[in-house]
């Protein structure tokens, strides 16, 4: 019996979601040039022959994951107050083990950050621009609901932002990682607005 259009859809979603889930993980846990497509179909358990059924190569699947880096970066800017946005795009990207769930954000950054990936530069996020504007408008939030001192908010967006790709530097040059708990808070403090009576 021929299975529905919308079940065999089902299934391709669900494979796609299978292969992507547990190459995230692997790119992370051992780095994205270290992987092969075996390792993503053992760890999968799915053949390699149907890893590229649904993928052409690695970089696809890399690439695929551009959908899923979105959502995050689109979490952490609809989080309010947009202080938290601020340190919880800083966990997601800089924590190890996982922060919260699986995020695409260290395996993505941390490939182009690592150049083992070719892109445009129109399409890369580390470019200059990414934390002035992305950083900034979430500075300038946070300066309107008055948890950020007085300032460029763009200017603090792009030293939040080097700050983050330094130390994702530094983390993807360990050999070795077990644990990865970053201090977001202590770099937040910086541009804190502080608090009448705090003392602080």
């Amino acid at each position: 019996m021929a299975i529905s259009t919308e079940k065999s859809k089902q299934i391709q979603d669900l494979r796609r979601t299978q292969i992507l889930n547990a190459a995230v993980e692997l790119f992370d846990q051992q780095g994205y040039s270290n992987t092969k497509i075996s390792d993503i179909s053992a760890k999968a358990g799915i053949s390699k022959g149907l890893v590229y059924h649904y993928f052409s190569s690695k970089e696809e699947i890399l690439f695929a994951l551009q959908d899923l880096l979105k959502q995050c970066v689109d979490e952490c800017a609809a989080i309010v107050p947009a202080i938290k946005g601020i340190e919880t795009f800083g966990l997601r990207l800089l924590s190890f083990p996982y922060y919260e769930e699986v995020p695409p954000l260290r395996v993505y950054f941390g490939a182009i950050v690592k150049n083992e990936i070719n892109m445009d530069d129109k399409e890369n996020p580390i470019r200059e621009d990414y934390g002035r504007t992305y950083f900034g408008d979430l500075f300038k939030r946070a300066q309107e609901e008055g948890d950020v001192i007085e300032g460029d908010p763009r200017s603090f967006g792009d030293i939040y932002w080097k700050y983050l790709l330094g130390s994702l530097s530094l983390f993807c040059q360990k050999k070795q990682i077990t644990e990865n708990h970053p201090d977001i808070d202590s770099v937040l403090n910086l541009f804190r607005k502080k608090k009448e009576g705090s003392g602080s």
